[in-house]
């Protein structure tokens, strides 16, 4: 008798603890897309402010290096993620200089880049 309650008491606490996790996993999602954007946001502005003299970094630039690639061209090619990104640059290879960022703002900068992936 006190084994069977002592189960049902068990299976009540992994239900509510399954509830749980999943409530909090839904209140993680929910404010993913705003800390997303914002990320993406301080990616782009950090781009536009140290990588755009020699890249194009979006669609609105008219002027770079004409042997740079693009953040699109970059983004697109196969197999790219933000890691190979944040390699890149943490880590140049000639011409690329040093790029005097922090690692937050290289870890935005490679995320800003990879939304511009075309799928």
């Amino acid at each position: 008798m006190i084994f069977r309650g002592f189960r049902q008491s068990l299976g009540v606490s992994a239900l509510l603890a399954v509830v749980l996790l999943v409530g909090l996993a839904s209140a993680a999602q929910a404010k993913e897309p705003a800390a997303n954007k914002q990320r993406l946001e301080q990616g782009r502005a950090v781009a536009e402010s140290v990588c755009s003299n020699c890249h194009l970094v979006s669609s609105e630039q008219t002027k770079a290096v004409a042997d740079v690639p693009s953040f699109q061209e970059i983004a697109d090619q196969p197999d790219q993620t933000e890691g190979n990104i944040i390699a890149r640059i943490a880590i140049p290879k000639h011409p690329m200089p040093v790029i005097p960022i922090t690692k937050h703002e290289l870890e935005d900068v490679a995320a800003y880049i990879m939304s511009l992936r075309n799928e």
